[in-house]
């Protein structure tokens, strides 16, 4: 997989994806798309981050090309280009085949390097070559270890090498024991463990374990699943914030859904009830489930 040292795209990975997906266009057209992916607008790395979440990586985009006419019958036969003149068109890409993970390439890649001093991130998860996803590990054998510290590392690398979180999706910080998942621009009072693997049994322990985190959100389908739909940016007079769903409003969400088309397919309006506590993200259940 190779790339420039202080590149972090897979720019091969992403290419070759897009070849394979669209066939049709002219290798002009998919060098446009990829340099549109690689470069977000924004005036710092926040709302770079929102630019490429919200107007590229879940919604695609629309590239404009151009292709010779064609004619000839319906079926092929006879079909041939007329030389000397171009049809303009639309193609909307995507990034990510959201629908068919198995059309994606997965990386996982241990101890990224990334040009410049201390810019190792423990593991970083591509999909299509895209950095989504980067974890901090603590040694678990280190007493003196904590999420906090795996937690400050991960403010570390968004200071030093900023271009790593124009594309990330969320983190992962972990002593090893506590594994707790948030997003980069948050405080460490906002990641979270996620305690479930099928929304119904729930991890006994208080801290969050690898095993659940791994089972119950990197699943390939579930991962993009909660990248597409429980990612969001909130504007207000303060700016602008980032958050993520929580394991409970993940699987609270789902289950809505399906009762919702459930009842709207039988023409019944009761659905049911979720019972949230007191700070436990009710706008944002209400707000990702109509999403």
């Amino acid at each position: 997989l190779e790339r420039e040292p202080s590149a972090v795209v897979l720019v091969d990975v992403l290419r070759g994806n897009l070849r394979s997906r669209y066939p049709d266009l002219a290798d002009a057209d998919i060098d446009a798309a990829v340099e549109r992916i690689l470069r977000p607008q924004g005036a710092d790395t926040l709302r770079r981050n929102e630019a490429f979440h919200t107007g590229i990586l879940t919604r695609g985009f629309e590239l404009h090309v151009e292709r010779p006419p064609v004619v000839g019958d319906a079926g092929g036969a006879g079909r041939h280009f007329l030389s000397g003149s171009v049809e303009r068109d639309v193609v909307h890409i995507h990034p990510i085949d959201w629908d068919r993970p198995e059309r994606n390439r997965f990386h996982v890649v241990n101890q990224f390097h990334i040009a410049g001093p201390d810019r190792i991130p423990d593991v970083v998860v591509f999909v299509n070559g895209l950095p989504l996803v980067v974890f901090e590990l603590k040694n678990p054998w280190d007493e003196n270890a904590t999420v906090e510290d795996a937690h400050n590392q991960l403010q570390h690398y968004a200071a030093l090498c900023p271009q790593l979180f124009d594309f990330n999706a969320f983190c992962v910080a972990s002593d090893g024991n506590d594994a707790r998942h948030g997003m980069w621009t948050a405080g460490m009072e906002w990641y979270a463990p996620w305690k479930s693997v099928d929304g119904f049994n729930i991890e006994a322990a208080k801290t969050g374990a690898i095993p659940t985190l791994l089972n119950g959100l990197f699943p390939k389908r579930r991962l993009l699943d909660y990248i597409r739909h429980f990612i969001l940016f909130e504007v207000d007079k303060t700016g602008i914030v980032k958050k993520g769903a929580k394991y409970h409003q993940y699987f609270a969400v789902l289950e809505a859904v399906k009762r919702t088309l459930a009842a709207f397919q039988d023409q019944h309006r009761k659905i049911g009830v979720v019972w949230h506590t007191t700070g436990s993200g009710k706008s944002l259940s209400m707000a990702f489930l109509v999403g």
